[in-house]
């Protein structure tokens, strides 16, 4: 069974989830958080930026996360949104 490489929720019976390539794949919720980054990023809201960042780094942090979207998150998401 699937599990999303951002907050280990498990797939259920036709979820789709979002392929990050090296990342994993992440289901809705987490897909969402990632594009409100992005928006928020590009938007410069900074408070909104923070607060998502934050609730990804949380994942992280309590290993809910898996080692290569952590990998994918720092390196190569941040990068391009910080």
């Amino acid at each position: 069974m699937m599990k999303c490489a951002c907050c280990g929720r498990r797939k259920k019976l036709g979820e789709s989830f979002e392929d990050l390539g090296k990342g994993g794949a992440v289901c809705v919720d987490c897909s969402d958080l990632m594009y409100r980054i992005h928006d928020a990023y590009v938007e410069k809201e900074e408070e909104e930026y923070e607060r998502q960042v934050e609730a990804v780094c949380a994942f992280i942090k309590n290993a809910k996360a898996s080692d290569a979207f952590a990998v994918w998150f720092e390196n190569d998401f941040m990068k391009r949104n910080r």
